[in-house]
Parts: structure tokens; C-alpha cells; sequence
């Protein structure tokens, strides 16, 4: 057409239309996208067939021993997110018990996905995932994969999503991987670490303890001896749900010149209840058990020190793992070991 023309202050006005009518248009988009070009994210892993029934958001389960092998849940989800993201590439799943701290990358439930924030490319990739993982599924069940997976929390650009709080929440860190910047990590509860649930087995998992043994006999007993260097002890079995268990603590620790037990402290003025140090029996599902210790023998403050022996009922509402942590113990300049004897009542 240009060859036709031969005004040349034609040609130059539509050049100059054109152009305008560019940059009216790009701008429009801008504007439309809040002053930053759309992105596309890729396509997500494929979704398996949905049906109506599906599982709750997973309960946090701890860590407390070690294995030396990933679970087959986390192995799956590796392997299926990485050929969906063919850009990406693993950062890690197990990692080894004497660096201390608690880790589900311990027991073979975590994997790093190595998405960082600051790539552009990998940034769209674990956006879509994410995506993917709290939509809303055709029956309108919210966060469908996240449940159907069986994960507990995810943390990502120094933020985490746990299902504890199901939102999206600040997570304390320094540094590029410390605060998850340069890779995403992914927890699982038991149920999905060992492939139990709905995504890979069409059937709603119900919530899978760790792989223990259940202290089920009447009348039985297990202890656990909390040292106070190290301040926790973790049983290696289950206390059964809907079964009733009596806790005993016994003994005293030294912290420095302080002296405690379970409960209380000694000063000037006897032995006192003590605000910052005590020991806690907890666990994964453990619920409706008493609020405090209580004294065999009270010196009308809340402390026995004459034997330094308390009590405390355990009625788990479903099989538990079972933790005690002694507060403000864990220096290895601490001594003392304070003795927890369980044994089931009914």
C-alpha cells in the first residue's frame, strides 16, 4: 500500500496514529493489570478424579525420632511436581538427626522443591502450584489438594501456610534459605507421607499415627526420664485413644543455684509454683487431660517438697504420641533427671 502513496505527510500520519493508538492500548493494559504485565502461570500436575468426600486439614505431627529413608507420599509428590515443572529441580528431603532442632525432613516427611522467589520462571512455577493446591475444588471443598495430599504446612519467600492456621503468616528466618527464598518446603502428616489419602488412593484417609507400637495394657506402665540438659524425652510408642493414662513426675533438676522439680522452685520463701520453668507432657492428639499437676502432698502453695511427686491424667480422644518437655531446661549446664511414669487406668 506505502508503494501507492505518495503524499508523505499521509504515510507519516498513520505512522503516528498507529503509534499513538499503541500506547493508548498499552497503557489501558497497565492500568488493567495494576501498572505490571499479566503473567501466565504454567499449567499445574494433573488433578485426579474429584469426589464430594475428602479429608481435613491435616493435624500437626512432629518429629521426634529419626529414619533414614523418604516416605512414599513425599516421594510421589516429588516426582509429580518436578514432571509438571520440568524447570525445576529437587533441593533435598532427608536430612540427618544430629544437628538438632525438629524437622519432619528427620522422619522422611518433607521435601525442599527448589522454586526461588527471585527467578522470574520459578517464581510462576511454584505460584501455580500453590494455585493448585488451595483451590476450591468442583464440590466446593476449599484448599482440595493441599487436604487430598495429607499436608501439614508449607513455607515459602518467608512466609508460611500451616493448617493450624489456615492462612498465610509471617515466618521468623535470616537468610535466603533459612527464610525459604530460594526453595519451598513441604511437611506431611503421616496419612499422606505413607500415600494413605484420597489423592493417590480414591478412599478419605482417616489421621495415621506415626509407625509405633500402641501401650495398650491395663494396668501397665511406661516411663520416660527427662534429663535436664537435654530438657525432652520422646516415647517410642502410643498412648490408645479413649483409654485413660495417670501420669507421675518425680525429682529435681538444677538449673545454675536454682533448684525445681515438675512444678515449683525454692526460694527464700519455700518452694513455689514456678512462671518459667515446669515440666509438660503433650502429644499430636492429646486432649481433655488435666489442666495442671497436682501435689500428692501440698504445702498448700501447689508444690510437694516433701517427695516432689505430682499427678496428671492423660485421656487421649484418639491414639497420641507423647512428648515430655521439661521449660527452661536444655543448657548443658543443667543437671537432674525428672522421671515420668505412665500407666493405663482404664
Amino acid at each position: 500500500m506505502s508503494a501507492r502513496i505518495t503524499r508523505s505527510w499521509l504515510a507519516r500520519s498513520i505512522v503516528t496514529i498507529a503509534t499513538a493508538a499503541a500506547c493508548i492500548a498499552g497503557a489501558s493494559t497497565a492500568s488493567a493489570a495494576g501498572s505490571r504485565p499479566a503473567v501466565t502461570l504454567p499449567p499445574p500436575p494433573p488433578t485426579p478424579t474429584e469426589s464430594a468426600a475428602i479429608e481435613g486439614l491435616a493435624p500437626y505431627q512432629a518429629q521426634f525420632f529419626c529414619r533414614h529413608k523418604v516416605e512414599p507420599g513425599v516421594s510421589a509428590f516429588e516426582k509429580l511436581v518436578l514432571a509438571a515443572y520440568p524447570g525445576t529441580a529437587s533441593d533435598g528431603d532427608m536430612r540427618a538427626c544430629d544437628d538438632g532442632g525438629t524437622s519432619e525432613h528427620k522422619d522422611g516427611r518433607a521435601w525442599d522443591w527448589g522454586a526461588d522467589h527471585r527467578n522470574a520462571a520459578q517464581r510462576a512455577d511454584g505460584k501455580s502450584l500453590l494455585k493448585w493446591l488451595f483451590a476450591t475444588d468442583s464440590n466446593g471443598n476449599k484448599d482440595a489438594m493441599f487436604r487430598r495430599l495429607g499436608l501439614m504446612y508449607v513455607i515459602w519467600d518467608k512466609r508460611i501456610w500451616g493448617t493450624w492456621s489456615q492462612k498465610w503468616e509471617p515466618y521468623a528466618c535470616s537468610g535466603a534459605t533459612a527464610c525459604h527464598v530460594n526453595h519451598i518446603h513441604f511437611s506431611f502428616g503421616w496419612a499422606g507421607a505413607e500415600q494413605k489419602t484420597s489423592f493417590w488412593t480414591d478412599k478419605v484417609s482417616p489421621v495415621v499415627e506415626p509407625p509405633l507400637p500402641r501401650f495398650t495394657t491395663l494396668h501397665g506402665h511406661r516411663t520416660l526420664r527427662v534429663a535436664a540438659k537435654t530438657g525432652s524425652k520422646a516415647a517410642m510408642w502410643l498412648v490408645k485413644g479413649h483409654d485413660t493414662y495417670r501420669a507421675v513426675a518425680s525429682g529435681v533438676w538444677r538449673s545454675g543455684s536454682t533448684r525445681a522439680d515438675a512444678v515449683c522452685t525454692k526460694t527464700s520463701d519455700g518452694w513455689v509454683p514456678s512462671r518459667s520453668t515446669g515440666l509438660g507432657v503433650s502429644g499430636d492428639q492429646l486432649q481433655g487431660w488435666g489442666e495442671q499437676w497436682v501435689p500428692t502432698h501440698d504445702n498448700g502453695k501447689g508444690c510437694n517438697p516433701t517427695d516432689h511427686t505430682y499427678r496428671l491424667v492423660l485421656a487421649p480422644a484418639s491414639s497420641s504420641t507423647v512428648i515430655a518437655t521439661l521449660d527452661g531446661a536444655g543448657s548443658s549446664k543443667d543437671s537432674g533427671t525428672l522421671r515420668v511414669r505412665f500407666t493405663r487406668t482404664a
